[in-house]
């Protein structure tokens, strides 16, 4: 066994998971200071706010397996003792971790194509869409969501995370995103007007 860290390191984390999911994991041995997806791994960080935490969140789980949304997750110390984010990355939003009104959004199980138009007529109902942005990832189709406020992005990665466009297919995983629009000139999007 790895020695102990404030980071622990949860393996198993299908795209199903949300970070609230996760928090609802860790939060009863204490606070958590930073939480990280690593959505193509499956896999995700948690950086308790002390050691003492992480130690009975690993203790425990030793003993219980976590499930979480039906399915078993598996938490382990980091080899990190802390995590860090660079902030000077470029195109990144330093509040990443936050939710801010740019929703990073992947489709996965799409059988049907998936346009700027079906996203708009999805996502509209929770508040105004400035500007949807469109492109193909190892992750698969993805699309950047801008919302007017940062409350309607809140509102529909709440009621949307997890859901399916289709029934039974095109399911929406949704995070907030890191990025901001004027890092993407190469990307063609559509901007609805007021």
């Amino acid at each position: 066994m790895a020695e102990p860290s404030r980071v622990i390191h949860i393996r198993n984390v299908g795209h199903e998971i949300s970070e609230t999911d996760l928090l609802q994991v860790v939060q009863p041995f204490g606070a958590v200071a930073k939480l990280v997806m690593l959505r193509t791994k499956n896999q995700a960080l948690v950086q308790m706010e002390d050691l003492s935490a992480s130690i009975s969140a690993i203790q425990y789980y030793t003993t219980i397996q976590p499930s979480v949304r039906g399915r078993n997750v598996y938490l382990q110390y980091s080899s990190h003792q802390e995590l860090t984010t660079d902030q000077s990355s470029h195109g990144r939003n330093p509040d990443q971790d936050e939710p801010n009104r740019i929703l990073l959004v992947t489709v996965h199980h799409m059988l049907y194509p998936m346009t700027v138009e079906v996203l708009h007529q999805v996502f509209s109902p929770y508040g105004f869409v400035e500007k949807i942005v469109t492109f193909q990832k190892t992750a698969g189709f993805q699309a950047l969501i801008q919302f007017q406020s940062r409350q309607s992005a809140i509102q529909a990665a709440g009621a949307l995370h997890g859901r399916n466009i289709y029934d039974g297919c095109c399911q929406l995983d949704i995070q907030y995103s890191k990025y901001v629009f004027k890092q993407f000139p190469c990307f063609s999007f559509v901007t609805f007007n007021s």
